[in-house]
């Protein structure tokens, strides 16, 4: 057993919630076999000064350092992460075989340091989607300098699709790259009881519509002109323009537009629905798809992200990207042969792909070849 050091530039927090919780899930993956220790720091301008968080969940003992960024922002961002660090070295007097860092920008200093200070070796599990639409992303020039450098000392940097990857590569970034995907809990996202008398389909996303086109979505519903059927809309974003679409096309009794949900709570909705449906411009892997496959739904996607790569047409249709009448086709489709979709086959794959084991089982053998060397 390993004791590992996680890092993030993203993580759930009382600051933000949900932001980053697929790091958490890799984290509880390899606490499977590894005790696992994870260090994040986070701004909070309504404290003064610093204040820590420690505690213990699912096997993952979390630091959180707050701290106000004041004028000296930056000397305040290392000051907390020394405290952190130090309570973790001293107080609690752990000693770490290597570090696992997660989302390269902003956080990778700290996996840098760790390496010199302390010799301890890292890699990088990647999961920002800026990478795949890096023309369009304003990279000022330290932040370009830093996401090379953390490459050229990891061992490992570990995008979480192969689509993620190829579009790393295009950037002239060069390391060690081993695809790892995200984790489904597929305990908690399982099979559920339907409603007979009510066909249902599900987004849940940040609601972006730049990137998430929930307005498509709702184009194209407003075209299937079913009876009985309902689209449910739930994310972490804003929701009145949401709303008003809603209200303006008199779709508020087909249309239900919800707030944030926690993960249990979507996992419920999922075990409710019939189907999923995804209409991204772009993703870096789309966690929910797998999590609506793990509940035995068929899903309606783009082809984005994970998709790219577990798509078949036993698991659902596929539309172009921006394309309303093709996914009014498709979700029609998936209504009228929803019968023919077998929920536990389409769990079993998410099972056998994208458990915590499988993923932690990944994480284990590059660990073992990274003390190797």
């Amino acid at each position: 057993m390993k004791n590992i050091l996680f890092l993030s530039s993203w993580y759930p927090s009382r600051v933000h919630t949900t932001l980053g919780n697929f790091v958490n899930y890799h984290a509880k993956s390899v606490a499977l076999k590894n005790k696992v220790n994870l260090l994040y720091i986070v701004p909070d301008d309504k404290i003064i000064g610093y204040e820590l968080d420690h505690f213990k969940k699912d096997n993952v003992t979390t630091t959180i350092v707050y701290f106000k960024r004041g004028v000296f922002r930056y000397l305040n961002y290392f000051i907390a992460f020394l405290k952190g660090l130090n309570f973790l070295l001293r107080e609690k007097q752990e000693t770490f075989d290597l570090v696992h860092m997660n989302v390269t920008y902003p956080a990778s200093w700290q996996a840098i340091y760790l390496r010199f200070k302390y010799k301890l070796p890292f890699i990088i599990s990647e999961h920002w989607h800026g990478f795949q639409n890096l023309s369009n992303q304003k990279i000022s020039f330290f932040k370009n300098k830093m996401i090379r450098y953390a490459f050229k000392y990891a061992y490992a940097v570990c995008p979480v699709t192969k689509e993620l990857q190829i579009a790393m590569q295009k950037q002239n970034l060069k390391a060690n790259y081993n695809t790892v995907p995200n984790v489904v809990d597929t305990s908690m996202f399982k099979i559920g009881k339907k409603e007979a008398d009510q066909f249902t389909f599900l987004h849940v996303s940040t609601l972006e519509d730049n990137i998430k086109n929930v307005s498509g979505i709702i184009d194209a519903f407003k075209e299937l002109r079913l009876n009985n059927i309902k689209l449910r809309i739930i994310g972490d974003g804003k929701t009145d323009w949401i709303k008003k679409i809603v209200d303006d096309n008199k779709l508020t009794n087909q249309i239900d537009v919800i707030g944030e949900k926690t993960h249990e709570q979507i996992a419920n909705e999922m075990q409710l629905a019939n189907a999923f449906v995804l209409f991204s411009n772009i993703e870096t892997f789309s966690i929910v798809i797998i999590e609506a496959l793990s509940c035995g739904l068929p899903i309606i996607s783009t082809n984005v992200g994970v998709v790219k790569e577990i798509y078949s047409k036993s698991i659902g249709e596929l539309v172009e990207i921006n394309n309303t009448n093709e996914l009014t086709n498709a979700m029609k489709h998936v209504f009228d042969n929803y019968s023919s979709y077998n929920p536990q086959i389409l769990r079993d794959y998410a099972i056998n792909n994208f458990s915590y084991e499988n993923v932690g089982d990944q994480f284990n053998e590059l660990y073992k070849k990274m003390i190797k060397n």
